[in-house]
């Protein structure tokens, strides 16, 4: 019996632990509404709570009687039902995406937003051995190393599971069959313009038919295999990522010299831990990303490393950086003629204005300060450009370029540095520099302060 069958793969698995809140992931197909049934039962041996969530990616014009289908489901079994929805096609048309990708991306976060909002422990989906086939040979296709070989994981990433994995599509329909279940059709899943319902429908059947009739099963131990082995390397490189990581200005940085020391092999399993920290769409990464943050780590290029979803990977000082703010605003500048608010194309504003000035008058960090008895206006804000120097006392005028690395500003902000320029000179670097004949003394009665303002 499937339901049997099952729980002897949660056991074997450690899929569950008991009183665990559960988040079922349900289309309202027939494979996720078999999920349901056998959540149900399994939720009184293991004292589970459970929850149901639709996704509409707006692909189909009844996606809408889906959500009502499933809504009718839980309604019926007393289950709480949470609805979500997203433009898919409007999404991946932006993100230069499949509708498959950026449906399973966009679908993924949704879930991973919900499980950390209501705290669920696990996230139960109803993937099937049929669905790991394909999952194999659309990798193959596509090329894959060992980890793709492991097809699709009975759980991932400590929170996603998939009881229904070995179980084959025929005994979920003989299941909902013989239970007398509904559920939805999905008629995209017989259209033949996707890649997986080509391998689905034409690549295994002809496999099975003309090469091994027993395919599916034969992939399962293969699957089964690689899948320990990832399981004891994932393991290790979390071990390492623990040791090589630390947060730079809330970002995910990695120390270099430490992972210099380590195996190429592993180092590429720490870029994929960064990469969901961080939360880059892990569907999107190839092998062009990872090689690019490899030529990074190894000092072969000078990056940045462009990612998917509008992350990016810069080397710092001793470091590499995986954020996702944006440092690409063109060079500019603006003339402040006098006090006022001006506006700066970097989603800021700059606040000058005019104060008494005390010895013991202080300011933050997103201000810069002059003597106002010996700066007048007009001055200019502006980009740093290629030739600004500075100068210092006893020491001449200095390359800024050289200032920056000195002050082991991270090669991914030098360029964004702020300064301030007066008759042709720099008399102000942003958090960095003032000119020794503009600084704030003693003598001065009144300061000029430039504030960057949300």
């Amino acid at each position: 019996m499937l339901i049997s069958k099952v729980k002897r793969f949660v056991k074997e698995f450690q899929l569950f632990y008991p009183g665990e809140k559960v988040l079922l992931g349900i289309s309202g197909g027939v494979d996720s509404v078999v999920l349901l049934e056998v959540m149900i039962a399994l939720a009184e041996e293991y004292h589970l709570k459970l929850a149901v969530s639709h996704y509409d990616h707006k692909i189909r014009k009844a996606s809408v009687e889906d959500a009502k289908f499933v809504y009718g489901l839980c309604k019926r079994k007393g289950l709480p039902f949470i609805v979500s929805s997203a433009p898919v096609p409007r999404y991946a048309k932006r993100e230069g995406l499949s509708l498959e990708m950026a449906g399973r991306e966009l679908r993924y976060r949704c879930w991973q937003r919900l499980c950390k909002k209501y705290d669920f422990q696990k996230l139960a989906l109803a993937h099937h051995l049929d669905d790991l086939t394909e999952e194999i040979f659309m990798r193959l296709i596509k090329g894959t190393g060992k980890r793709g070989l492991a097809g699709i994981p009975i759980k991932r990433e400590g929170f996603v599971v998939r009881p229904l994995l070995f179980v084959t599509k025929d005994e979920i329909l003989e299941f909902a069959e013989k239970r007398n279940l509904s559920w939805r059709e999905d008629h995209t899943n017989k259209d033949l313009r996707f890649f997986r319902n080509k391998v689905r429908h034409l690549l295994i059947p002809f496999l099975e038919k003309n090469f091994n009739k027993n395919l599916k099963k034969s992939l399962k131990k293969t699957a089964l295999i690689v899948s320990e082995e990832e399981e004891l390397i994932e393991d290790i490189a979390l071990q390492k990522f623990e040791e090589v990581k630390f947060l730079s200005e809330g970002d995910i940085s990695l120390k270099v010299g430490e992972l210099k020391r380590i195996n190429p092999v592993l180092r590429r399993r720490i870029y994929f831990l960064a990469f969901r920290e961080a939360g880059v769409p892990l569907f999107r990464i190839g092998f062009s990303h990872l090689q690019g943050i490899e030529n990074l780590i190894l000092n072969r290029a000078k990056g940045p490393v462009f990612l998917p979803g509008g992350y990016k990977v810069y080397r710092g000082p001793g470091y590499v950086v995986f954020t996702k703010k944006v440092f690409s605003c063109p060079y500019f500048e603006v003339k402040v003629s006098d006090t006022g608010i001006f506006d700066l194309p970097i989603s800021k504003k700059l606040k000058v204005v005019k104060v008494p000035f005390a010895s013991d008058w202080t300011y933050a960090g997103n201000v810069m300060a002059f003597c106002g008895d010996k700066l007048n206006f007009p001055v200019i804000v502006r980009k740093r450009k290629p030739g600004d120097r500075v100068y210092l006392p006893r020491l001449g005028h200095k390359k800024l370029k050289k200032l920056l690395w000195e002050k082991k500003i991270p090669v991914y902000l030098r360029d964004e540095v702020l300064v301030i320029e007066k008759e042709g000179e720099l008399i102000g670097v942003w958090g960095i520099y003032i000119h020794p004949d503009y600084r704030l003394t003693e003598s001065c009665k009144e300061a000029i302060v430039f504030q960057l303002i949300d």
